[in-house]
């Protein structure tokens, strides 16, 4: 990958990990019709994880498109890659890096309460050196970064605003060393749509 992206504004988090902060064309921030025929696509069941040894309900819709996604003792099995969403798996391979291949998708409800906490994605499937590109539609939420095994008290978290259509580029060694997040909130009610894309080993199904 690249470090120069041209339109996005680069983010130093230390000397070795940098977060790229963008823009989506407005072709592609979808308008209120795709808005809801994506949130539709949501399964009707919550995908379950292993933390601790105890299985547990994730809090917010997910799936895998093109790739098995394995991770937190658990594997989100793939469906092929609808063409409501291969412009943006499109998109990403030719503005970051050309060997993304899988989407993941999390809905977000916030009168549910969905949020996703503190962790490091998975890079058990991933090609070393390969950035996590996530795209943000709906509703603005905080993205907080904060170092890997570091108390806030010791180094302050830095937020960034998702908003409706924003890029955010995560380096491999930067989701090694930090952790990211969506912050729980009770005053945003809305609904949030966000698509990972990774560059991973072992496809389970054609992207």
């Amino acid at each position: 990958m690249n470090d120069n992206l041209p339109g996005f504004e680069r983010h130093e988090l230390d000397h070795n990990c940098n977060f790229w902060v963008g823009q989506l064309p407005p072709s592609l921030v979808p308008n209120a019709l795709r808005f809801e025929a994506m949130w539709q696509m949501h399964p009707p069941d919550f995908h379950e994880v292993k933390i601790h040894g105890r299985v547990v309900k994730t809090p917010r819709w997910q799936q895998a498109y093109g790739v098995n996604y394995a991770y937190t003792g658990s594997v989100n099995n793939a469906v092929q890659v609808p063409s409501i969403l291969a412009p943006y798996l499109i998109w990403a391979r030719e503005n970051v890096f050309d060997g993304l291949n899988s989407l993941l998708l999390n809905w977000y409800d916030g009168k549910l309460g969905h949020y996703i906490g503190r962790h490091r994605d998975s890079v058990q499937q991933m090609y070393p050196g390969a950035p996590i590109v996530t795209m943000s539609f709906g509703e603005d939420r905080t993205f907080r970064i904060r170092r890997w095994k570091v108390k806030a008290t010791e180094e302050p978290p830095r937020d960034v605003i998702a908003r409706d259509g924003t890029v955010f580029v995560m380096s491999w060694h930067s989701n090694r060393d930090f952790t990211h997040e969506i912050l729980r909130s009770k005053r945003q009610t809305g609904r949030r749509i966000s698509v990972s894309v990774r560059a991973l080993e072992n496809p389970g199904v054609d992207a």
